[in-house]
């Protein structure tokens, strides 16, 4: 099991704990082994975030996204990324991680609460042990 650590901004860490966005932009992805689970911990970010671990989902999948021509842009591919497609083209090339199965935490978490003093600027793996602490509060 991998467990990653995933800075969010609002309003896009309640659109992926609600099921609504089933795509996360990020301009870099994981070394995954086939078969592997992922756990991606939400960290929720920004000026009016919560600055604490607020839930986690399931990275199902990833796919590199190189430049797209406007016609492969549809409306329907683009309200999954909950972004504009002005958005979606300038922040491209990039990798579109697929999360499902959202689950929020009883209560934000603290990073000192898993020994970390500041959240990764994207993402950062986290061990065994910090996924174990989360996984503990998510039981709570």
């Amino acid at each position: 099991m991998i467990n990653i650590l995933l800075s969010v901004r609002l309003p896009f860490s309640g659109k992926i704990l609600s099921g609504e966005k089933g795509w996360e932009l990020r301009k870099n992805a994981p070394r995954i082994p086939r078969g592997e689970r992922v756990t991606l911990w939400l960290y929720e970010s920004g000026k009016d975030g919560a600055r604490a671990i607020i839930g986690k989902c399931r990275m199902v999948s990833y796919m590199y996204m190189p430049l797209i021509p406007d016609r492969y842009l549809h409306n329907d591919f683009i309200e999954d990324f909950c972004v504009t497609g002005e958005h979606l083209r300038s922040y491209l090339p990039c990798y579109a991680w697929g999360v499902q199965d959202p689950v929020r935490l009883p209560a934000p978490v603290l990073l000192s609460s898993i020994g970390l003093t500041h959240p990764p600027q994207s993402w950062q793996y986290l061990t065994d042990e910090q996924a174990g602490i989360l996984e503990r509060r998510m039981a709570a």
